[in-house]
């Protein structure tokens, strides 16, 4: 306990983590304040979960082709100013609804616009973002810094839809959208201070080559290659999920845009619940305690579909974040663990198209196969698959590789 004390200390006076923390909160509250303010517009303008999920196929589709062959240039650039960049380009483009707004002329278009724009750049912040945390902390304070930072970012996630339906309310749409773009720009403006560290040899060769490096080491290594397919089914659900969740308060539950928000906000306040524990864990069978909370997950899914309760909703959803927590915190500690610094855009680039690519799959499900076998059906259906796969992981002998990944040596 005294160790693990000492880790999180020595990790808080680290200059850079700290920007790289607080960055990354303000960033992700803006972020969430953006999603939250485009889908209620959304869905008032339209009524219709299919123009919810075009929404997030204009977002994914255009991050899809970016994300094919940004990971050479993410390692060949400073992954520090990729970011900084990133940021302000998020910020900026909310002014295009802003001031429609003040025109009285926003329509569907301008927010699918944003939502492309948006989709255009997370290809490049989160790979990059991603690979900068190992090179600022320690191999032994690396999963204490992923659950610090991923626990803050579900903190705000957790604000967002709380907060956000008071300010829409109370301050109106275009208070809301002001508030977001400065809080993306202010999120660029900390990470001016992160010490970058200098990579000791510059990258060789054509994009091809680099390209292929990536896919040659992440299909290789079992290891990361089957943790992005376990990622992958859990993406597609958060695709579905992303259509169908407001129609599932509003219309099946028969609750209120703060019911909504209420219910966005629980499942990120089970997953800082569960980044606390991960920082707590003392794992032995890491193939235990990933398909175990995987399976969690999956069941989790279930429950809704079958739940007439607004409350059991909510505690379902908490306890679908404290194993999502658990499962994604480990996930991409093992992968920055395992892969090499100087190929990590590369690959992480790889990982991210086949996890992300489900995605749009999940979100097409949601919109239009919603509305054939009906929301709850969604839920069961997307549950029942995630937890067989996890099942079957969990008890086939050829998983035996993940049971025990050491995180204790040093870099």
């Amino acid at each position: 306990m005294k160790k693990e004390g000492n880790i999180i200390n020595s990790i808080f006076k680290n200059r850079s983590f700290l920007f790289i923390w607080s960055g990354n909160a303000i960033s992700e509250l803006g972020g969430a304040f953006g999603t939250f303010c485009n889908s209620i517009l959304i869905y008032q303008m339209t009524g219709s979960t299919a123009a919810l999920g075009s929404m997030w196929l204009l977002y994914f589709i255009p991050s899809l082709l970016l994300q094919l062959f940004i990971g050479p240039f993410i390692d060949r650039w400073s992954r520090k100013w990729l970011m900084i960049c990133t940021q302000w380009v998020r910020g900026f483009i909310f002014l295009l609804p802003l001031i429609l707004l003040m025109l009285e002329s926003l329509t569907p278009l301008s927010i699918y616009i944003v939502q492309m724009i948006i989709g255009l750049v997370t290809p490049i912040y989160t790979p990059a973002n991603q690979a900068m945390t190992p090179t600022i902390v320690t191999k032994t304070q690396l999963s204490q810094a992923n659950s610090i930072i991923d626990g803050t970012v579900r903190i705000m996630t957790f604000l967002a839809p709380l907060s956000g339906g008071f300010v829409i309310e109370f301050l109106g749409i275009q208070f809301t959208f002001i508030l977001i773009i400065s809080l993306l720009l202010i999120s660029g403006s900390l990470l001016l201070f992160v010490s970058e560290p200098r990579r000791k040899e510059k990258q060789r060769g054509t994009w091809m080559q680099q390209f292929m490096k990536g896919i040659t080491f992440f299909f290789k290594n079992r290891i990361i290659a089957w943790l992005g397919v376990f990622l992958a089914f859990v993406q597609f659900g958060v695709g579905v999920t992303m259509v169908i969740t407001l129609p599932y308060i509003t219309n099946e539950l028969s609750g209120s845009y703060s019911d909504y928000g209420m219910f966005m906000a629980s499942f990120p306040l089970g997953y800082i619940i569960g980044s606390l524990l991960v920082v707590k864990m003392k794992i032995i069978n890491m193939r235990t305690v990933m398909l175990s909370s995987l399976a969690i997950g999956g069941l989790t899914f279930i429950f809704l579909g079958l739940n007439n309760s607004f409350s059991f909703a909510i505690l379902t959803e908490v306890l679908a974040g404290i194993a999502m927590a658990i499962f994604n915190i480990h996930n991409l500690t093992i992968f920055q663990q395992v892969v090499p610094n100087e190929l990590f855009g590369k690959v992480s680039s790889v990982r991210l198209l086949i996890i992300r690519g489900v995605m749009p799959l999940g979100v097409l499900c949601g919109g239009f196969a919603g509305e054939w076998i009906g929301i709850r059906g969604l839920y069961i259906m997307i549950g029942g698959v995630i937890v067989i796969v996890a099942f079957v992981a969990l008890c086939h002998p050829y998983f035996k590789f993940l049971e025990i990944i050491d995180f204790k040596s040093d870099r």
